[in-house]
């Protein structure tokens, strides 16, 4: 029998496995032919060691037949084993000569009846030459013994932490299916190991045939997967990078690596194989590669996906949005570019539970990291949206889940709370994050580092006191945070517009807040309840400002449940309440805002809000505001007149002034007095500590003199203090190393600096377009002057003035207020008490025509045209 074969291994120099032509149904059919009239040394196995020159012999035949197609012939059969022996033809040649001659096999011997299919002569005239010339298994320059383990010796661990990572030269000496195959390593000191290694990344279909106690499983697709390996990688030469140890310790994951390519992402694009994820995160070179073949054979349907659906991601796949709220550490809600909000989980990832909950108190651990972790890096920010699948509704969650991938920037949100061990990835085949497998990386990474839950360490615990749980409580609280000043504090959630549940972090407790000074409109709290009108406005405008934020707080009082009382400031700088009243959110509370140090900063911006008629005033009938505030025209106008000389300016409408009489000149004699005492006194007591709303002496920077001045809050962090210079009016932040007592001798003279604004006219705050190019033109007009201030309206310790300087103000109609309406810094107020009065109407008239003038020459505000027509009608 003759025919044409593809040469699939070499067992020994002698023996090989002949592969026919594919079928139709399944892989080609095999035979092993053994050469006749020809012996070479065999390889040994875990029982038996190589024979001399074995492996070498072998790898001559294996280099010279496997993968080629050759021309065989059998000339008997073995009827006891069954084996057959014949002849193999490489390009007309006998192989069987070609290994006699290369001295890697030796002849035979011949009988007398078999002689006439054989040239006797030409075989041993073959032998005789190698012998001569010493080659393979004829030479005594080497002992033809390799040192081979065809068992691991000691611990496969040590094993993998020494050659990790490391190509290995290796050969494939068999194919147990697709993706599992049993290796020869050559290792660094020239021994050789086998090895059964497991392709990482990939799981192919299984073939189990033949092994004990096991029933036989032949998965669909297995053969034609083990068949494509084998055609490729039986017996070639690779290398081999070393991964992980298997789960039974005896066997090796790991990467194999071939010039024509990687046979794993042949096998994924092929529909051979499916990403494995337990191996996928130790790929040499990453995922990436594997999930777009897979990716590619899922589009195509082929073979292990010919019956794949792809799944539905849900409306508006991908957007940008901003995060609104962090319900859970894995659960957020963002708001679109339309303001709709939409409740997501985060793909693929699994946040800790809360650990306990006792009487009066809470206790958490990393759910609470998990949470602040996401907290401080995504409330309020813009992010990217991608929804990777949705979660059906179920007994846990009654409605169906969005869960998505959310990054900033190019930072997923979800691979950091898995590398800082505070998520695990919840780990699926359908439903999937598009970076599911840097979950998987990052999520070993923690592990192997120790991070967070994955800690030896014992869990963290945070535990919070209610202090608001009665009022009893909170009185108990209440002096602390009084002396404590501004205090740190996160809001957890905004119940209306002035009510807020607190954590503050340092003292370990929770609060329920309130706003003082205002009254904001109610919100509905439960289904079914009404609100009143702008309650749900109010409680929008604040939640998507402080919901979640760090915040600032200054506790003042109690309320009869145990909520606490007090101001808030978002950013160090805005005042919450003050906010909320310039957006017409909220109405002034008259008795608490005037036992509050800030009542001037509310009832101006209550007054902002009035004059702009905003949200809760645009409905307000004008004839009862006239009443409420009718001018009583029977009487004479009673103005005050004040020489004062301006000492701070703090925009161009808002400064404050020292009023020239007697107190000035005991003002400049208390002040030399203060700096030769602390010249001559000792250094503040250690103990003693400014509280919020005292007077102390400060050490000014700019000059290093010693002033009076009230503290406006405490900042531990830094330890400084932010104070008032009460004499002047100027503010600065100053280590607590220049604060010390104010001696009593020194507090008996009245304070100097008083608060005042223009009157008649709204200047631009420095913030404001124009701000800053008005109080430079006022600090210009009153820079280094003596005025003379008329004081048209006192409100809440803040003076309303016309300011005149005698030198160029030669008229009534002549006053600062003008000059700065002429300009174009200043537009015009004409609902006020004052300006109403009959008796200032020809001082109001001449501002409208300065107003006029500035609007012709487009000059400042005017620049781009009058946008601001309706403000001399629509305000006050």
């Amino acid at each position: 029998m003759s025919g044409k074969a593809t040469i699939k291994s070499v067992l020994s120099a002698d023996m090989v496995v002949l592969s026919g032509r594919p079928r139709p149904g399944g892989p080609p059919a095999t035979r092993t032919l053994g050469l006749n009239y020809i012996q070479a040394p065999k390889l040994g196995n875990k029982d038996r060691a190589d024979e001399p020159f074995a492996f070498e012999a072998r790898n001559y035949l294996r280099k010279l037949l496997v993968g080629k197609e050759v021309m065989f012939r059998v000339d008997y059969t073995v009827p006891s084993t069954g084996r057959e022996y014949g002849a193999i033809f490489l390009n007309q040649e006998n192989v069987a000569h070609t290994l006699v001659r290369e001295g890697w096999a030796d002849v035979r011997e011949i009988r007398a009846s078999d002689a006439e299919n054989v040239d006797v002569e030409a075989l041993y005239s073959y032998k005789a030459e190698a012998q001569a010339a010493k080659r393979g298994i004829w030479a005594d320059s080497a002992s033809g013994i390799r040192k081979a383990h065809y068992n691991l010796e000691g611990d496969a661990e040590s094993f993998l932490e020494k050659h990790k990572g490391k190509p290995l030269q290796a050969i494939i000496e068999s194919i147990r299916d697709g993706s599992t195959v049993r290796a020869c390593l050559t290792l660094p000191n020239d021994e050789y190991q086998y090895i059964t290694l497991m392709i990482s990344g990939i799981r192919a279909p299984v073939i189990r045939q033949g092994i004990a106690n096991t029933e036989d499983l032949v998965e669909p697709f297995a053969e034609e997967a083990k068949f494509f390996v084998e055609s490729r990688l039986l017996q070639r030469e690779v290398r081999v990078i070393l991964e992980m140890v298997g789960q039974n310790g005896n066997n090796f994951f790991g990467s194999i690596q071939h010039p024509a390519g990687n046979i794993a992402e042949a096998l994924v694009a092929q529909g051979l194989a499916k990403v494995a994820d337990w191996s996928i995160t130790h790929v040499t070179g990453g995922p990436a590669a594997l999930r777009a073949a897979e990716r590619k054979a899922q589009a195509s349907k082929v073979r292990l996906w010919q019956a794949h659906v792809e799944k539905s991601k849900g409306k508006d796949n991908e957007f940008d949005a901003t995060v609104a709220r962090i319900m859970t550490g894995d659960t957020v809600i963002v708001r679109n570019a339309k303001g709709q909000e939409r409740k997501l989980r985060l793909s693929n990832i699994k946040a800790p539970m809360r650990l306990a909950q006792q009487k009066g108190a809470e206790i958490a651990s990393f759910d609470w990291e998990a949470k602040e972790f996401l907290r401080k890096r995504l409330i309020g920010k813009n992010v990217h949206i991608t929804i990777d699948y949705v979660k059906p509704p179920s007994d846990q969650f009654p409605e169906s889940t969005e869960c998505a991938t959310v990054k900033v920037g190019e930072i997923n949100v979800a691979e950091q709370l898995v590398l800082k061990g505070l998520a695990d990835v919840i780990k699926s085949r359908e439903d999937r994050s598009q970076f599911y497998d840097q979950l998987l990386v990052a999520e070993v990474k923690a592990k192997e580092e120790g991070k967070g839950k994955h800690s030896a360490k014992e869990p963290p615990k945070y535990k919070w006191s209610d202090a608001s749980e009665n009022a009893a409580k909170a009185k108990q609280f209440l002096p602390f945070f009084q002396r404590g000043g501004r205090t740190q504090a996160i809001v957890e959630y905004v119940a209306n517009g002035s009510r807020f549940k607190l954590i503050i972090p340092k003292e370990n407790c929770k609060m329920t807040f309130v706003l003082g000074g205002v009254r904001c409109p109610r919100a509905a709290g439960r289904p079914g309840e009404k609100a009143e009108p702008f309650g749900a406005e109010a409680l929008d405008f604040v939640a998507r400002r402080c919901q979640q934020r760090e915040v600032e707080i200054e506790i003042e009082s109690l309320d009869k449940t145990g909520g606490f009382i007090g101001s808030m400031w978002l950013n160090k700088t805005d005042n919450v309440a003050a906010l909320l009243l310039e957006e017409g959110l909220a109405s002034i509370h008259s008795y608490s805002a005037d036992q509050s140090k800030h009542s001037g900063l509310l009832y101006s911006a209550e007054r902002t809000a009035k004059q702009e008629r905003k949200n809760i005033w645009t409905n307000e009938d004008p004839n009862a505001v006239q009443e409420e505030e009718e001018v009583d025209t029977s009487k004479p106008i009673k103005k005050e007149y004040l020489d004062v000389v301006v000492s701070e300016i703090v925009s161009g409408g808002h400064f404050y002034v020292q009023v020239i009489n007697q107190n000035i000149q005991g003002l400049e004699k208390m002040m030399a007095d203060l700096g030769i005492h602390h010249k001559n006194a000792s250094s503040a007591p250690e103990s003693w500590k400014p509280r919020n709303g005292e007077i102390v002496s400060a050490k000014f920077t700019e000059d290093n003199q010693w002033y009076r001045a009230k503290v406006i809050r405490s900042v531990p962090e830094s330890k400084s203090v932010e104070v008032l210079y009460v004499d002047y009016g100027n503010s600065e932040t100053i280590p607590l190393t220049r604060v010390v007592p104010l001696p009593s001798q020194f507090s008996s003279l009245p304070q100097q600096a008083q608060e005042a604004v223009l009157s008649y006219v709204k200047v631009p705050e420095i913030k404001d377009d124009y701000g800053v190019e008005a109080a430079t033109r006022f600090r210009d007009l009153v820079g280094g002057r003596q005025l003379v201030g008329v004081v048209e309206q006192r409100e809440h310790n803040v003076m309303h003035l016309t300011l005149y300087d005698p030198n160029v103000s030669q008229d009534p109609d002549r006053s600062l207020n003008a000059e700065l309406v002429r300009d174009g810094l200043a537009t015009v107020f004409v609902k006020s008490r004052y300006a109403r009065h009959p008796g200032n109407q020809a001082l109001v008239s001449k501002f409208q025509e300065s107003t006029a003038l500035a609007k012709r020459e487009r000059l400042n505000l005017f620049e781009y045209g009058d946008n601001t027509a309706d403000d001399e009608d629509s305000r006050y």
